[in-house]
């Protein structure tokens, strides 16, 4: 900050900005009616999240002397702009009042309404001064801790059981940081509310501007136990409960309640049984009690045990009943404490025997039958249904089950055994004798005056007495029914003709029957496989029946036959009597197969057609055929061409006459053409190709399009409107030399027969815009230098392309190959030309530099001394970059730029680099070398020591000498020919050649 500015706290900034505000509006007021503030916001009102980001536009359209915002935080600086922005990524003041201000003719501001809202960190619901279960009814608080929220005006808690709003409730604090609020709800509970989910939820309802839906945080559920008092289920338990003797009947006590309640009974004064269930007979107390109690409270409900008694006998009668005569039957209630709404009799399978008795006058009820002999063994009870005194309910008691006896005269059945019996000659009949009764009776046969047969069935034949009797017998009584035995005969024969019938004309058949003594109720004449020729008749007149027949060539062997049927003259009994079989043979015209040869052929040129004329008759016809005035022919088959006659005839003959067939000969033509087109056509474009038919004498059915091995090239035409069909088609590449034809399918006048003529094929040219062989020529093709290439360019098209180069901007090389070396320009392009259109295809030429091994870092021949590894360095120059690789003898190889080599290694090693452009090979030798080093030192030490003891031995000769002699050496000076002898008395180093290892391997 610079010396002597002020700084203003942002509560004082605020408070300036207020004293300014209100000064300005004072001031406006006091100078009268002013003109709107021109500047616009665009919001009026903002809902900010606390700690959320804020933006809003303050815009005016006029030309003023300074606009800007003022506020607590993000106020902008005046400026002549005509839009500015009021801008705050984190708002964290409450109580902000931010305002845009513009000076135009006199300052004035519009004010940006702000609510900044956060929402609760926690929202708990609570029971209040309550713990444990709940008691039905009684009223208790629930409580709603909503915690720091903020602004609480907005603020709406909401109660909810399980997803359904119980009540809301609203603040009226006027805060604008945030407070801790609580809301309570009294409840009371029911039953219902056992385990039910309350919350609350905590919502700020902030308006349009607010976010949408509003923020919302809901409690946690609270589910409490509701402790109710046991009601008993009085359905399950009525007030009054009948009992029958020897029939002990379950009460059921069932209560709801919480905590679950015990259920008791009391049956007198110290009796009680703890149960849900009570078994009372008739020793069980009159009143008993349920009881079912828990800690909400008790239930008592009382229960009236009512003995029941029933009855049923028969009135002044004991034994078995007899069949058709009349009982009686009473039904004798006791005991009965309440009323009888109806008594009811019933037998085995049948109800209500009488009608329901609904006032009765006493306790005795009865009741008259006549049992029949489906009686035997019946069961008959009653039943008295009762109503209870309290709440409706019903109950029924049962007598015990009256089984009666009912003895009956025998009973013959007529159905199995009719009154008159016919027998044909040569064919036994059994009778069967059937009688119903009870006792059962026995049955016997009378067949004369002192013949008696005792048995259930009788084999009768025409020597039986003509008049038997089946006699049936028990205690009760006896039955007697005759038989009439009738022998009887039939027979069928043609009237005035013999021999073979002709088909189509009239004959008659008579049916002749014999000694038939009673009635017939109908005659029936049958072919094989067909019922009733002819009418029935009902009333005949006389023993002979005729009837009139056309038989037709179906009926050639067939059979005829007639039936009479008889009826008896008791009750009503059917039988039949056959005649022989009539086998008849029948002549019948021709009739020529016309499905086989229909009335209109049409014929293709050159290709013939062959007829079939196939006919049936009896006897079999002769065929031939009639080609015009002379021309005939004998044979079943005629071969048509365009040569034959406009019509022929086919002539089926025998016997029985003769049928002639006309056929119409129709030479049919169909052609195929292109549309307004000649010569080749172009791949990709439209034409039109057209199908004339000619000489149609038929409908047409459909015409079809074809292209080899394609059918269908277009939609079935079901209705042409002439003879001339066209079809739109674009033939591709593929198509040249393809052929298309067409076909008519038509369709006969006669008997419907289908046809089909074809058209000649129709072979298409199709030009095509040449495609060059990209797999012959690559984009990219890299050059060597000094080695020429050779590109390709082949392309397939029709006419045949040529084929171009372009080298720059004039060369051009026609050619389908082109030799390419390091000076061939970058890009050359292969241009294929024919007159369906141009490719062209460009290629990239990439120059390729073989590997160039750097020999100075690897030499030819390298020395390797015995136990002194050496490590060969490969390097090369290539373009792309090469691959290095070692080769040491057949089959090592190592891939890497550095090889060790020791004395173990190969005499020869050969470094290889590759590269797309060719491969480099370089042979080293590997030369071992003995190491002499240590032999030379120490020969230079043995030379040493022995110089050194001759050294020894002629300075002590020297010294002796010296000594002897007198003589100084003091001062003395060495000779230049004994420069290495010691000087001044100290001894001189023998000066030693240093070896390098060249000298040694020297």
């Amino acid at each position: 900050m610079q010396e002597g500015s002020l700084s203003l706290t942002p509560s004082f900034r605020i408070f300036y900005l207020r004293l300014l505000g209100f000064c300005f509006l004072y001031f406006s007021s006091v100078a009268g009616t002013q003109a709107e503030c021109p500047v616009q916001l665009s919001q009026q009102r903002v809902v900010v999240r606390y700690n959320g980001s804020v933006a809003v536009n303050c815009n005016t359209s006029i030309t003023h002397k300074g606009m800007g915002w003022e506020a607590s935080e993000g106020a902008v600086p005046m400026t002549r702009d005509k839009m500015i922005t009021w801008r705050v990524s984190h708002l964290t003041e409450w109580d902000i009042e931010p305002f845009c201000f513009i000076n135009h003719e006199e300052q004035c501001q519009v004010q940006l309404l702000v609510t900044i809202y956060k929402t609760p960190d926690s929202v708990s619901i609570s029971i209040v001064d309550h713990s444990g279960p709940m008691i039905e009814g009684q009223q208790y608080k629930l409580q709603c801790d909503v915690h720091d929220v903020a602004p609480v005006q907005n603020l709406t808690v909401k109660w909810y059981k399980g997803q359904t709003l119980l009540d809301k409730t609203t603040f009226t604090e006027d805060s604008k940081t945030p407070l801790n609020e609580t809301a309570t709800l009294l409840i009371r509970p029911d039953r219902a509310d056992d385990g039910a989910q309350y919350s609350c939820a905590a919502e700020l309802e902030l308006g349009a501007e607010g976010p949408q839906p509003p923020p919302n945080k809901t409690s946690e559920s609270l589910s409490f136990t509701v402790y109710f008092k046991p009601i008993i289920d009085e359905n399950k338990l009525p007030s009054i409960v009948p009992v029958f003797r020897g029939y002990p009947e379950v009460l059921v006590c069932e209560a709801e309640g919480n905590p679950k309640p015990t259920i008791s009974w009391i049956l007198g004064t110290n009796v009680i049984v703890y149960n849900e269930t009570l078994t009372i007979s008739e020793s069980t107390p009159e009143h008993v009690y349920c009881i079912a109690d828990n800690s909400a409270g008790r239930t008592t409900r009382q229960v009236n045990v009512s003995i029941q008694d029933i009855s049923i006998s028969t009135v002044s009668h004991t034994g078995p009943m007899i069949a058709g005569e009349w009982y009686e039957l009473q039904c004798f209630i006791q005991n009965v404490v309440f009323k009888i709404v109806d008594v009811r009799w019933y037998k085995l399978n049948q109800i209500n025997v009488t009608e329901t008795i609904k006032t009765p006058a006493n306790l005795t009820y009865k009741v008259r039958i006549r049992p029949d002999r489906a009686d035997d063994g019946a069961q008959f009870w009653c039943e008295a249904k009762l109503e209870a005194k309290g709440p409706q309910r019903y109950s029924t008691m049962s007598s015990d089950h009256l089984s009666i006896t009912v003895h009956s005269k025998p009973i013959i059945d007529e159905n199995k055994l009719p009154s008159i019996v016919p027998v044909f000659r040569g064919n036994p009949e059994v009778l069967v004798c059937e009688a119903e009764g009870n006792p059962k009776p026995t049955i016997s046969w009378i067949l004369g005056t002192n013949v008696i047969v005792y048995n259930e069935t009788l084999t009768i034949s025409e020597s039986t007495p003509e008049h038997v009797y089946c006699v049936a017998n028990n205690s009760v009584g006896r039955t007697t029914r005759q038989v009439n035995v009738s022998i009887q005969d039939i027979s069928i024969s043609t009237v005035s003709h013999t021999g073979p019938m002709i088909a189509g004309e009239w004959y008659e058949l008579q049916c002749f029957i014999q000694n038939v003594v009673f009635k017939i109720v109908d005659v029936r004449w049958y072919k094989l496989n067909q019922i009733n020729v002819t009418e029935t008749i009902k009333t005949p007149a006389n023993l002979t029946y005729k009837v009139r027949i056309r038989p037709d060539r179906a009926d050639d062997g067939a059979q005829f036959w007639c039936e009479a049927k008889l009826e008896a003259k008791g009750p009503q009994r059917y039988s039949t009597m056959s005649s022989d079989h009539l086998s008849i043979t029948v002549h019948s015209k021709p009739i020529i197969d016309e499905n086989k040869l229909p009335s209109i052929v049409p014929v293709f040129r050159g290709y013939p057609e062959v007829l079939v004329c196939e006919a049936e008759g009896n006897p079999k016809p002769t065929i031939s055929w009639i080609l015009g005035t002379n021309v005939i022919v004998y044979n079943e088959t005629l071969t048509i061409s365009e040569s034959t006659p406009e019509h022929v005839y086919c002539v089926a003959n025998n016997s029985a006459g003769r049928t002639t067939r006309q056929v119409n000969v129709s030479i049919q033509d169909i052609s195929i053409s292109t549309v307004s087109h000649t010569g080749p056509m172009i791949a990709g474009e439209w034409y039109e190709l057209q199908c004339f038919i000619q000489n149609v004498v038929f409908k047409i059915v459909d015409v079809r399009w074809y292209k080899l091995n394609q059918i269908n090239v277009t939609e079935t035409i079901k209705t042409p409107a002439n003879l001339t069909y066209k079809v739109r088609i674009r033939p591709d590449r593929a198509d040249d030399g393809a052929q298309f034809w067409c076909e008519a399918k038509l369709e006969a006048k006669g008997p419907q027969r289908y046809s089909t003529m074809s058209s000649d094929h129709l072979s298409i040219t199709v030009h095509f815009k040449p495609i060059i062989d990209e797999n012959k020529l690559p984009s990219i093709v890299p050059v060597f230098r000094g080695n020429p290439e050779v590109l390709v360019c082949e392309a397939e098209g029709n006419p045949k392309p040529t084929i171009s180069w372009i080298l720059g901007t004039n060369v051009i090389v026609y050619n389908e190959s082109l030799t390419i070396s390091e000076s061939t320009p970058e890009h050359v392009y292969c241009v294929a030309n024919n007159s369906a259109g141009r490719t062209t295809r460009q290629v990239n030429v990439s120059i390729q530099v073989k590997p160039i091994i750097n020999e100075n870092k690897l030499p030819s021949i390298v020395p390797v001394f015995r136990g002194y590894p050496e490590v060969l360095v490969c390097e090369a120059e290539g373009n792309p970059k090469p691959t290095i690789s070692w080769i040491l003898g057949t089959n090592v190889i190592v891939y890497n730029e550095t090889l060790t080599i020791s004395e173990s290694t190969p005499e020869h090693v050969y470094c290889v680099a590759n590269n797309s452009a060719g491969r480099t090979t370089r042979q080293v030798n590997v030369v071992l070398k003995e190491d002499y080093l240590p032999l030379i030192a120490g020969l230079i030490a043995v030379t040493v020591v022995f110089i050194s003891v001759i050294f020894i031995f002629i300075y002590s000769i020297y010294y002796k000498t010296a000594k002897m002699g007198r003589y100084s050496l003091k001062d003395a000076k060495p000779s230049a020919q004994n420069e290495n002898i010691a000087q001044n008395g100290k001894h001189s180093p023998i000066p030693m050649k240093k070896l390098s290892q060249s000298d040694i391997l020297a």
